[in-house]
């Protein structure tokens, strides 16, 4: 069965984008319209262009043990740069990815921590926190929150890490627990790390948006990759309780706690995403508490579109800016 495209969206996205899809994404079928387990498959299995993987030096495999919540040790996949590191050691981000906190997302997105692996330099740690709807919210929220923790504490005997350049960051649904995680590590400076600075690619902010509240939701409602029914489709299996939904460890634009406390953001948002419009909210919140933001907007692409480098120029430019975004703030005296 065919999904083409909305008539409210095609005047509106770029011709790359419209030509991908129309030749290999409108027969895919809608992972909120059929079975969990067919989901999973297919997000597992579906191809993108995703572009080339970028030279890495190593990886290393290790398992995080928990200090503060109850679960099974947390897998962590850390890609470490080629040559040399600095005398200090490595920047380090922790990587929360995507996937409505359902999916493992690994076959849309590690190509992107490739990208910031080389081009920042920096180690990057992928967290495989647990999922929905099997372990619904707070649970990734405590692993990445535990992966944190190992990070500041326990990953220097496995990696040169310098723990005065720690980033936490992620895509979408990552990019939520990202902020969340900044945001309690800000509240919690002598438990946790000192974050120096907070990636979200076109992140979750608001689990309360709703057409009638947010305007990107209302006028990007049957957006491809990411229409408003997947999105709540992906709500409701992570936040199954409608009580939970404005709890700011699930909704970080609603803390109230000291933004001017937070580090600086790299902000990264699709023109044509529902989840623009509070994105673009977050900035103006760490902006107007005197934050250092530097954001990008694509105007012309939709949620996924960082996820598609290898079929989309900005795709590319997406993540090519972010990765020297993250180079200003991470390496701010050129030390390499």
């Amino acid at each position: 069965m065919p999904y083409p495209l909305h008539p409210s969206i095609t005047s509106r996205l770029s011709p790359q984008f419209t030509s991908y899809y129309n030749t290999h994404l409108i027969s895919v079928p809608q992972v909120h319209l059929i079975p969990l387990a067919q989901s999973r498959a297919l997000a597992n299995n579906v191809t993108i262009d995703t572009g080339l993987e970028q030279p890495v030096g190593h990886t290393v495999d290790a398992s995080v043990p928990r200090t503060l919540s109850a679960g099974p040790p947390i897998p962590v996949r850390c890609l470490v740069p080629q040559g040399e590191p600095p005398k200090s050691g490595w920047p380090t981000l922790v990587y929360c990815h995507g996937g409505g906190w359902v999916f493992d997302n690994q076959n849309m997105e590690k190509v992107m921590a490739t990208y910031f692996c080389s081009r920042v330099p920096c180690i990057v740690i992928w967290v495989e926190y647990r999922l929905a709807p099997e372990d619904p919210f707070p649970a990734a929220v405590d692993d990445a929150w535990e992966a944190s923790l190992w990070l500041s504490t326990k990953a220097q005997t496995l990696l040169p890490i310098d723990n005065t350049r720690l980033a936490i960051g992620g895509c979408s649904a990552g990019a939520n627990l990202a902020a969340v995680i900044a945001q309690r590590a800000s509240r919690l400076p002598s438990t946790g790390p000192v974050f120096q600075l907070q990636l979200l690619l076109v992140p979750v902010t608001d689990n309360t948006a709703s057409t009638a509240t947010n305007s990107s939701y209302a006028a990007n409602e049957h957006a491809p990759g990411l229409s408003v029914a997947k999105m709540l489709w992906f709500r409701n299996h992570y936040l199954p309780r409608v009580e939970d939904w404005a709890q700011p460890e699930a909704s970080p634009l609603l803390w109230e706690g000291d933004w001017s406390s937070l580090p600086p953001a790299v902000v990264v948002l699709g023109g044509l995403d529902p989840l623009r419009d509070e994105g673009e909210r977050f900035a103006a919140r760490l902006e107007g508490a005197g934050v250092r933001v530097k954001l990008r907007v694509f105007e012309a692409q939709p949620h996924p579109f960082l996820a598609m480098d290898g079929v989309l120029e900005d795709g590319r430019q997406g993540l090519i800016w972010a990765a020297e975004a993250m180079r200003d703030i991470l390496y701010p005296s050129s030390e390499e």
